[in-house]
């Protein structure tokens, strides 16, 4: 299991040469640990499935997931969730005496 000390590695030959050819050609160069950043952001994202997704919500609004955590893997999903859990709590609340016919 990961800890908070292990760094993220692999061997990625080919994309250090790529990124320090658009380094090469930027004016001030490119921070590289940014885009390495945002691109694990979106990754995990793309990787988590709707399951997944309604899960990690559920343990963020238990406190077992810190607001920063769910943010990086949920994103805008975040709040798209909460609005549509809202929603969903305000339907049942409706009142539907008379909505059906027998």
């Amino acid at each position: 299991m990961a800890t908070n000390n292990d760094k993220i590695q692999f061997r990625g030959e080919a994309e250090k040469e790529a990124t320090q050819v658009v380094d090469q050609m930027r004016l001030g160069g490119i921070n590289v640990s940014e885009l390495a950043r945002q691109g694990l952001r979106e990754k995990l994202r793309e990787a988590l499935s709707d399951e997944e997704k309604i899960t990690l919500h559920q343990q963020y609004k238990q406190g077992d997931l810190s607001e920063d955590v769910a943010e990086i893997l949920l994103g805008d999903g975040l709040a798209e969730i909460e609005r549509e859990r809202e929603a969903f709590e305000e339907a049942a609340e409706l009142d539907t005496t008379g909505v059906f016919q027998e």
